[in-house]
């Protein structure tokens, strides 16, 4: 028999919100501003929620753990006008009439412990799109994008801040303005991604790098360019670098004596040392076409 489950004592009315799945402790959050607040001090919490956008749909993944930590469960959601669609493991629907998808966002973020954890937004066709999305999610830790030049570019300006982490997957960078203007990026973590169409990397792209941790794949550079920008490291001293890690796919094996030569340097068996005046050092791992840049 149905029973008022708000009639519970609290002991049994905790145990029983901690006995629910995931898709049945969302549909009691949205019954009233008080079962929203039972869930939200309750020991059972939404992490990670991850977002994707492809232009067309919205979808949510997300996990539910204890206070303890234990996973509890994944969900998998299509958000529509007025319902929520799950993907996995089963087809359960939740309708709220008068819910938006920004709605349901907010819903979620107001029992989560953080903001989105991470944002995916791929083949989005035009600017215009994207336009509308932003208001959904203004702020997430970490982007990946996989979309044109135009509509990368807007994605990363119009976010109301940059996130700590950014991918951009993409094999349309023909201009050499496309990869310097994001490579100022003053994220933590920055991720370029393109192996049709390599990244032409110059000199004045690894000094001008804003990110803490760069990764291009795939880049083409001279060894020629690499030894100068070693030997203007070298005498930079006191000089602020922000950039703590640099590593390159490359399209070509690297000549050692091209790369060192002329520069001091100390080997340690797959590493080379670099140390310059003011003491600090460069170690630098070359294996086939990689090569990575750690700045201590």
């Amino acid at each position: 028999m149905p029973i008022r489950i708000l009639s519970l004592p609290d002991k049994d009315l905790q145990y029983a919100i901690n006995s629910m799945n995931i898709f049945d402790l969302i549909a009691f959050s949205l019954c009233s501003k008080q079962t929203k607040n039972l869930v939200k001090s309750s020991s059972r919490k939404i992490e990670q929620i991850s977002a994707k956008f492809d232009g067309n749909e919205i979808k949510l993944r997300m996990n539910v753990v204890s206070v303890q930590g234990c996973f509890h469960k994944r969900l998998k959601c299509v958000l529509r006008e007025d319902s929520l669609i799950e993907q996995y493991p089963g087809l359960g629907i939740l309708r709220k009439q008068g819910f938006t998808q920004r709605d349901w966002i907010a819903h979620f973020l107001s029992l989560s412990t953080s903001s989105i954890y991470e944002l995916k937004i791929e083949n989005i066709p035009s600017v215009a799109y994207f336009n509308t999305f932003k208001q959904l999610i203004p702020i997430c830790r970490s982007l990946r994008i996989n979309c044109s030049i135009e509509v990368t570019r807007c994605v990363v300006s119009k976010l109301s801040s940059i996130p700590q982490r950014v991918e951009i997957h993409n094999d349309r960078f023909d201009n050499q303005n496309h990869l310097t203007e994001f490579l100022n990026l003053n994220s933590k973590t920055l991720y370029l991604e393109s192996w049709r169409t390599p990244f032409k990397v110059e000199l004045n792209d690894l000094l001008l790098a804003n990110s803490i941790y760069l990764t291009i794949s795939t880049a083409i550079i001279t060894d020629r360019e690499l030894n100068r920008f070693l030997k203007i490291w070298m005498k930079s001293n006191h000089r602020f670098y922000r950039p703590k890690y640099i590593k390159l796919f490359l399209k070509k094996e690297i000549i050692h004596e091209e790369l060192f030569g002329g520069v001091k340097n100390q080997i340690f068996g797959h590493e080379r040392r670099l140390t310059r005046g003011d003491g600090k050092e460069l170690f630098i791992s070359i294996r086939w076409k990689t090569v990575v840049f750690e700045f201590q």
